[in-house]
């Protein structure tokens, strides 16, 4: 054989051989590696979305629930059938990208009847894409201050361990119970062919549901209140037109009803308001979300917790200091003229007739001013207000209720709150102001409806609460004088500024009005206020107790316009029907 044959058949052997050794090195020494390789080409672990617990009312009546929702991604670039998907669409065009984004969101919210069609044309595309997500919505929306929304995640949350399609509560219950609603993801092993195309799924976690929360509201209840707070404006406004006043749009107040026995919350509402849903939408409403921020009504605003002046509804605190610190006895009689002088001031009562000798309870009955101002001053105006301020907060004011809800604290003035915020010493004529509810004294509507609540159970009622799970003890306030001071509530419905429209109310209650001044308001935008209970006396046979507070921002009087309100939703509870008699003539 030729040396050139030999040479070339040793070159082809040579190269088989390294041919061969490297197909071996591939397919033996390292088929582990190279199948790693291959898999991890064609199979990703993704996170499985969890659903958000759902909310419920009293009797299992659903507000926020969750739904499968579909959405059409778009990454850019050609898209085969594109005059088919966008005329489903209604689209005319494809978008561009913006900058800086990988895809976008093309439609939201397919319709179930698109799905099928869209996922046929939409297959093996690498630039569409559908997905699931869990939607938030609710079925049976109650006031959005009350029961809040959800949205996506911000870059915070993201840092906090959040994922972007992830729901998180930013307002009322949705928020304040984030941690029991949210779920935990899961976790699945996804693979895909050559074109992107899912083969098959492997859930290596699944995800955890949030745990589902079920409310004391009473949903009947619920809309009950809130129709009292807007058919309120019709009260309102009649007020204004007695005075030459300007009429209102909208009625801006707040109406909380409990049970007194247990502290279980069975209506929160408040008004405006707006629905939850608005924030599911996907696109987000932008023009709309930014009308409601930007009202002046404050619709955003949750006014059961926020801190108002609450005028004569402090009297029942007020009595309660003085009795307990002997300041009074139930028989102490002051004069409940149109006016008094102290300090060089005159300090009128809201009626401009002499009224004659009251006890504690008629001056709680005819909310007179001017006992008040007489008994606080000749206990020692600058002495007993350290005790009328430890006296309001054992009844629950000045303090948060603990209520489930981010919660306003309120404001019960006293010479060392003096000191502290101005530098000052208190002035004598500062604790009458503070008597009757005037003042820096501040309270919130659901504070008020726990001060009730205490009076009305002898001061054991337990802490209101939304959730239902939540067991508070009952309290333990003493007190030598509740019956002194259910008696002047009770006389307040059956003679005195509630009786026109109370005192044939089918069921026995008690309760007290309130119209407190606001500092640069004329007269007629006063805040309205009426707290009730019954029936009367707690623990008499009859319908379930209940205690309702309702508040309403310069509305003039509270026997005007917030007592109706309270009516409507006792009429609605204890199922006891009668037509509001009109407001009488001074």
């Amino acid at each position: 054989m030729p040396e050139r044959i030999r040479l070339l058949l040793a070159v082809v052997y040579f190269l088989m051989l390294v041919l061969v050794g490297r197909l071996v090195q591939l397919q033996v020494i390292d088929h582990g590696k190279y199948a790693t390789l291959a898999r991890g080409n064609h199979q990703r672990t993704e996170t499985v979305p969890a659903p958000r617990g759902r909310i419920f009312d009293r009797h299992g009546t659903p507000i926020a629930a969750n739904r499968i929702a579909v959405d059409l991604y778009y990454r850019g670039g050609p898209v085969r059938f594109s005059g088919r998907i966008l005329g489903i669409l209604g689209l005319e065009a494809l978008p561009e990208l913006p900058a800086g984004e990988e895809e976008v969101v093309l439609a939201a919210n397919l319709p179930d009847e698109w799905v099928p069609t869209l996922a046929e044309l939409t297959a093996g595309q690498p630039n569409l894409r559908l997905e699931e997500r869990i939607e938030r919505y609710y079925p049976n929306p109650i006031a959005g201050p009350v029961i809040g929304y959800v949205q996506g995640p911000t870059a915070a949350d993201l840092e906090r361990g959040y994922e972007r399609g992830d729901l998180v509560g930013r307002a009322g219950l949705e928020a304040a119970l984030e941690d029991t609603l949210r779920g935990r993801r899961g976790l699945k092993l996804v693979e895909v062919d050559v074109r992107g195309e899912v083969i098959r799924e492997q859930v290596l976690a699944p995800p955890v549901p949030g745990e589902d929360v079920r409310l004391t509201l009473d949903l009947n209840l619920q809309h009950a209140a809130e129709r009292a707070l807007a058919e309120a404006l019709a009260d309102l406004n009649a007020g204004r037109k007695k005075l030459g006043l300007p009429p209102e749009t909208v009625a801006k107040g707040a109406l909380v009803a409990l049970d007194p026995a247990n502290g279980e919350v069975l209506a929160l509402a408040t008004a405006p308001a707006y629905d939850p849903n608005l924030f599911t939408r996907r696109p987000a409403p932008a023009a709309e979300i930014r009308a409601l921020q930007n009202d002046p009504a404050l619709p955003l605003l949750n006014r059961a917790v926020q801190a108002y002046t609450p005028g004569s509804t402090f009297k029942a605190a007020s009595a309660s200091a003085l009795l307990e610190t002997r300041a009074v006895a139930p028989s102490t009689q002051y004069r409940c003229t149109p006016y008094v002088r102290f300090g060089g001031q005159i300090r009128r009562n809201w009626s401009a007739r002499d009224m004659g000798p009251m006890t504690v309870r008629e001056a709680l009955a005819y909310s007179c001013n001017t006992w008040f101002f007489q008994a606080v001053a000749a206990a020692g105006p600058t002495k007993v207000i350290d005790a009328l301020a430890k006296r309001a907060r054992e009844l629950g004011l000045g303090r948060r209720t603990g209520l489930e809800l981010a919660e306003k604290r309120g404001l019960v003035p006293d010479k060392d709150w003096k000191k502290e915020r101005f530098g000052e010493p208190w002035y004598p004529g500062e604790t009458l102001s503070v008597a009757i509810g005037q003042g820096a004294v501040l309270a919130t509507p659901i504070q008020v409806a726990r001060m009730l609540s205490l009076i009305a159970t002898e001061g054991r009622a337990p802490a209101p609460h939304l959730v239902a799970t939540a067991s508070p003890p009952p309290s333990a306030v003493a007190g030598r004088y509740w019956k002194v001071l259910q008696e002047g509530l009770r006389l307040t419905v059956t003679e005195g500024t509630a009786s026109f429209r109370f005192k044939d109310f089918p069921v026995p209650t008690a309760g007290k009005t309130g119209t407190a001044e606001t500092p640069g308001k004329k007269a007629g935008y006063e805040h309205a206020w009426y707290m009730g209970y019954g029936p009367y006396p707690l623990g008499s046979d009859g319908p379930p107790p209940l205690v309702v507070v309702a508040f309403f921002e310069n509305a003039g009087e509270g026997s005007r316009v917030a007592l109706p309100a309270v009516k409507k939703v006792m009429a609605a509870y204890w199922q006891v029907g009668e037509a509001v008699p009109p407001t009488p003539n001074p």
